[in-house]
């Protein structure tokens, strides 16, 4: 017999989802004049890596790749996220506010453990898809920051 979530189990999960569109990263969203929230964010980290994939990396497995772009932020829900060129106290202490979540995480969704591992998997680069969605990743602000500054390619 199968065990199903429950309408409120799912509905737990979209509340989950609607708390990470509230995280506002520092690159705006392209010429939107806003910034780009973690679930913009991820979605469009998915679909760029969908693009390159099996463009130029075409031996990794994409079901990974979009595993690891859903989970990847998540983590900031309570972490918060840390720019890049954030304060060194800041930067400093992400490692450990993210480890810290993950735990939280793993409680709150003892029948999602999926999420939680693929978090960790990016966090740590376990595999050359964790590598390549890091890659991208740190790619996709500068390219944001130039599309608002330039208006558009």
């Amino acid at each position: 017999m199968r065990n199903f979530p429950s309408l409120e189990r799912i509905a737990e999960l979209q509340q989950f989802i609607a708390d990470l569109a509230r995280i506002e990263r520092v690159p705006h969203l392209a010429d939107l004049g806003r910034p780009e929230n973690d679930v913009e964010h991820s979605y469009g980290l998915a679909l760029t890596c969908w693009f390159l994939a099996p463009k130029i990396a075409p031996q990794l497995d994409l079901a990974k790749i979009f595993s690891y772009a859903l989970a990847h932020d998540t983590v900031e829900i309570h972490a918060g996220d840390t720019f890049v060129f954030a304060d060194t106290v800041e930067l400093d202490s992400k490692a450990a506010r993210e480890d810290a979540v993950l735990v939280t995480m793993a409680e709150a969704w003892p029948d999602f453990p999926e999420l939680i591992d693929y978090a960790k998997g990016y966090k740590d680069k376990r595999d050359e898809e964790a590598k390549f969605l890091y890659a991208i990743d740190k790619i996709l602000p500068v390219l944001m920051v130039d599309l608002g500054e330039r208006g558009s390619f």
